[in-house]
């Protein structure tokens, strides 16, 4: 036996000295000077410990991984299942951007310079219904569609073929779509029900004030009270269809921080039903938005513990997780996004740019350098860096389209989180803990 090195002790200011498990998610509050004592001499030397009267310490202690016969095969492990995950053919989804048009004016958007008033014609439909059936006829655990733009609801009618045609072929899926929310009217909000859409995105940028200064028409009208308008019709929808759920984000920067505790706070009273959370706008070397991004993580990780700190707010930041584990759309060669021409992409950050596009619908997937490059050309146990690095299984190695972009085109960005520094993980950590006991004691 002996202690894993995914074991991380320190002393907290607020619970004493915690043991956190990186692997397993296992926490222990150790206490008094005694009990540390103890688990210093297990740390020492595990074999030679007496726990002839602690047996269930002992089975404790192994089931959580803090006790392990070898780490090495902890990380082989951690290895195998992220393989297995992302080149598991039985696990199928489909990003359909059916228009790259857009009915807003957003001043930072990511696609902005490759939007055009592009819809899939019906030549694409009918490509696309036959791409469908030769991939995904056979499937046993179902299909994931996802609706993305664009607008994706200014192509309504494409939705509805395509989910008919997948219908009719008894493909099975379900659905999910990220919208302005400017379109949904009684009408295309009854349609998410023959859509089998059972998660919904809508995005703002805050109170309306900053909302409508950001997010408005192209011809630079206000767009906040219409969209909370049809929100409640959303609303009243989902609390018929409970097995909905719908997502707020709330795009924070830099200028708009300071009030989103009172927007979320807001939109929990007007809209019970519903989960506002923060979406952070990060700054980028390429990116050439005039809003005032965060600059790094550091400033993201503050600004979620202040939400926490002084408004109770709770993000899921602050629930590690075995990312290490699971993979993005963009690392699998069986999570396909489709643009309206029938191109084909990796990652959402590269819609709309030929440059990036991996093959099409009628042609199949040809650009093998590219697929390679963010699959396995970017692996995480690949970098020596992310290899020996403590946080590895709680991070996964950072967003695999920053290390493509900083390899390819040599720009800068970070892709480590924040709590790879001990000052931020005993913070997060500390945070969660309290969070757990909380939620323990409830």
């Amino acid at each position: 036996m002996k202690w894993s090195i995914y074991n991380y002790k320190y002393n907290s200011r607020k619970h004493g000295i915690l043991l956190f498990n990186m692997l397993s998610g296992a926490f222990i509050e150790i206490g008094d000077e005694d009990t540390e004592i103890e688990f210093e001499k297990i740390r020492n030397n595990p074999d030679n410990y007496d726990f002839s009267r602690k047996e269930k310490l002992l089975d404790f202690l192994i089931s959580n991984g803090i006790l392990c016969e070898n780490d090495e095969e902890n990380k082989n492990i951690t290895e195998f299942y992220s393989l297995y995950a992302r080149f598991d053919s039985k696990q199928r989804s489909v990003t359909i951007l059916p228009t790259l048009n857009c009915n807003l004016a957003c001043t930072y958007c990511y696609e902005a310079s490759n939007l055009k008033n592009e819809k899939m014609s019906p030549i694409v439909v009918e490509g696309l219904k036959k791409y469908m059936k030769k991939e995904y006829s056979s499937l046993e655990n179902g299909l994931k569609v996802h609706w993305y733009g664009g607008e994706p609801l200014l192509a309504h009618d494409v939705m509805i073929s395509i989910s008919n045609f997948l219908d009719e072929n008894n493909i099975c899926f379900d659905a999910s779509i990220v919208t302005n929310g400017l379109l949904l009217n009684k009408s295309k909000i009854s349609s998410f029900s023959s859509l089998k859409i059972n998660e919904i995105q809508i995005t703002l940028d805050g109170l309306k004030n900053t909302h409508d200064k950001r997010r408005m028409f192209k011809n630079g009208s206000a767009t906040f009270d219409a969209i909370m308008e049809n929100m409640k019709l959303l609303h009243g929808f989902v609390n018929v269809n409970r097995d909905i759920h719908v997502d707020i984000r709330i795009n924070i920067d830099r200028e708009n921080e300071d009030e989103y505790h009172i927007i979320y706070e807001y939109l929990k009273n007007e809209f019970p039903l519903f989960h506002p959370y923060a979406g952070i706008l990060r700054q980028y070397t390429s990116c050439g938005s005039s809003i005032p991004c965060f600059v790094d993580q550091t400033e993201v990780a503050d600004f979620h513990i202040r939400q926490y700190e002084k408004y109770g707010l709770i993000e899921p930041v602050f629930y590690p997780y075995l990312k290490g584990m699971s993979y993005c759309m963009a690392e699998s060669p069986y999570s396909d996004m489709i643009g309206p021409k029938g191109e084909m992409y990796l990652c959402l950050k590269d819609t709309g740019d030929k440059n990036e596009t991996i093959g099409d619908i009628f042609n199949g997937k040809t650009n093998v350098r590219l697929m390679a490059s963010y699959c396995t050309g970017k692996l995480t146990f690949n970098s020596d860096r992310c290899r020996e690095c403590k946080v590895v299984s709680l991070c996964g190695g950072g967003c695999a389209n920053i290390k493509y972009r900083n390899s390819k085109y040599g720009e800068k960005n970070d892709p480590c989180v924040p709590f790879k520094e001990n000052v931020y993980l005993e913070k997060y950590l500390d945070l969660h803990y309290e969070i757990k006991k909380k939620n323990a004691k409830d």
